[in-house]
């Protein structure tokens, strides 16, 4: 895919990292999943190739539904992908490393106040900004209650397969985990850092630091996808927070459906 042009800022520890804008109006930060960088989740169309891979195809994308809709968007490549620094630190890749990364995009774009959506990974870092005061709202999509501590007890065993996988190439031991090397390929990857993220950015999250947030949230999933299901419903940890489903795509393809772009779309317009 052709790559848009990348813009760098050093964040607060030193890392350099890529970024750009586009549009104009309301502001957005756009936080993009793990293993893919910010053009694979929101600036590329795709559809399902009936496979665990993804087909890229003509299409509106959530950057472009964002913009022609009277936004400005910020698209942040993390720590480790895309054309962002990818060290082999581990202290690099803490939890704090990430959400300080956004706090430092939005310093250093001079922005007093923004909405931010986060997808898969991107929301697990939003939910650290809930209360941030630069906050306006938030959009957490592609997740459900499965990393709220004390909701899931195999999550930390499934990301420390995740890591073994990247880190040592031991995919034929885990076939059902080869859809997240299958999408990191789809951007400039580096897999010794996914690895690393893997191990030491996937931390649950305090009950009590969601029950605090005081801003408008919606949870949107695609149909498809796990967070979806009932029993995986976010929206309880959190006051006055809204729940959608959109179509029927899965946690590859949602933000690429219409559908889910307008409850997006018509989330971050309101203003109360």
């Amino acid at each position: 895919m052709e790559q848009p042009a990348y813009k760098r800022f050093t964040s607060h520890d030193g890392t350099s990292l890529s970024y750009r804008t586009a549009g104009d109006g309301r502001r957005v930060v756009l936080l993009h999943g793990f293993t893919v960088s910010s053009t694979v989740n929101f600036a590329t169309h795709y559809s399902d190739d009936g496979s665990a891979g993804l087909l890229e195809t003509a299409g509106a994308t959530v950057e472009s539904a964002l913009v022609d809709s009277g936004f400005e968007v910020a698209l942040l490549d993390w720590r480790g992908h895309g054309y962002s620094d990818k060290p082999h630190d581990p202290k690099r890749y803490s939890v704090e490393a990430f959400a300080n990364d956004v706090r430092s995009l939005v310093d250093h774009l001079g922005w007093p106040e923004a909405a931010v959506v986060g997808y898969s990974f991107g929301a697990w870092i939003t939910e650290r900004l809930l209360n941030d005061p630069w906050v306006s709202r938030a959009a957490l999509c592609g997740v459900g209650s499965f990393q709220v501590e004390g909701q899931y007890a195999d999550l930390e065993e499934e990301w420390a397969i995740t890591s073994k996988c990247f880190l040592e190439n031991s995919w034929d031991e885990h076939p059902d985990y080869t859809v997240l090397r299958t999408w990191a390929e789809l951007s400039d990857s580096d897999f010794e850092s996914l690895g690393l993220v893997a191990a030491n950015a996937f931390r649950t999250i305090p009950a009590a630091v969601l029950a605090a947030c005081s801003i408008p949230v919606l949870v949107l999933n695609g149909g498809g996808d796990t967070g979806a299901a009932d029993e995986m419903d976010l929206t309880p940890f959190i006051p006055g927070a809204r729940r959608a489903v959109a179509g029927q795509s899965h946690h590859g393809t949602a933000p690429s459906d219409p559908l889910f772009q307008a409850e997006l779309v018509a989330f971050l317009h309101e203003t109360n």
